[in-house]
């Protein structure tokens, strides 16, 4: 296929580009030419890319218009955050499968885990009440076909995981490979989710790859099991060679302790308490996650040390 991916440098293109062009696929990559990709790979080499500024190209009513004009069999949208957006998009083209990239904000707090996803979704915040306005406007729609994956916690090497305090204050990190000490809120037993980016982008993939049994789907992408914070914090702690020292305190005083910052991004995290099914992904497209989520962490963690150690 010829497939044009939108916004292909970031945490899931670094992975999904060079796996496309490996598998034979003719790739164009549209980016605002800003970044590079997270990880190096010679087919990269290979790949058309299309500078363009979004935001600029859509004020300016072309940005469908200029995806359409690559002539894409299919078209992995990776940074579209409103209808509207996707609604450009669309109108500009005539029947090519569509993938678009979702979130699991979409789904609002959890009330039945591990979450399935013909859950009933009430999200809360902007970010998550768009994405599912997107969903119901690209399942509604019959100009494309189209298939929405919502990833969970993006982690792996080149940026900093949702840590386990829930947030992404580098301290925790650095305390943690000191002494193995952690400050967590109440019981710690709030679940976070997280999926290794490469595992997005197989995903993403096997849709790309299997349009009729993905076309009108949704997917949840996240790896078979979720953590606990203070199991993550147990995890990290032993991972550099410590008894875990957790401190366990109401959260007016976590909050108070931390600021109001990390405090507010706990609280988006843990709100949620995230845990969701990969079912439905392995009985319809065969696909599995590669990665546990203890290595995707791990992983993240160590590479982000790695570049981050004085």
């Amino acid at each position: 296929m010829r497939v044009v991916v939108i916004g292909g440098t970031g945490h899931i293109g670094t992975y999904l580009v060079p796996s496309l062009v490996r598998s034979g696929h003719e790739v164009v990559v549209i980016s605002r030419g800003v970044r590079r990709a997270y990880r190096e790979d010679p087919l990269w080499e290979v790949v058309q890319t299309v500078a363009c500024d979004r935001g600029k190209a859509e004020a300016d009513g072309v940005f469908g218009a200029a995806v359409a004009q690559l002539n894409p069999d299919a078209v992995v949208d990776l940074t579209c955050f409103t209808p509207a957006q996707a609604c450009q998009l669309v109108e500009a083209l005539d029947g090519q499968h569509l993938v678009h990239t979702g979130s699991l904000w979409s789904y609002g707090p959890s009330a039945l885990v591990p979450t399935t996803e013909d859950a009933p979704k009430e999200p809360y915040g902007d970010y998550g009440i768009g994405k599912l306005a997107i969903e119901r406007y690209l399942m509604s729609q019959d100009r494309v076909r189209a298939t929405v994956v919502h990833p969970g916690h993006i982690s792996g090497p080149g940026w900093m995981p949702i840590g386990p305090a829930g947030n992404l204050d580098p301290a925790v990190i650095d305390r943690l490979r000191a002494d193995g000490s952690c400050l967590l809120s109440d019981r710690g037993g709030e679940t976070i989710h997280h999926v290794h980016a490469e595992d997005v982008a197989g995903l993403h993939q096997a849709c790309l790859e299997q349009p009729d049994n993905a076309a009108w789907h949704s997917f949840n992408s996240v790896c078979t099991q979720a953590l606990t914070l203070r199991g993550y914090a147990a995890l990290v702690a032993r991972h550099f060679g410590h008894q875990p020292k957790l401190e366990l305190v109401p959260w007016s005083e976590f909050a108070a302790r931390v600021g109001p910052d990390q405090a507010a991004l706990t609280l988006d995290h843990i709100a949620r308490a995230p845990l969701f099914s990969m079912d439905k992904a392995r009985a319809v497209l065969g696909f599995v996650p590669k990665h546990s989520v203890t290595n995707t962490v791990l992983e993240s963690i160590d590479a982000w040390v790695a570049a981050n150690r004085n």
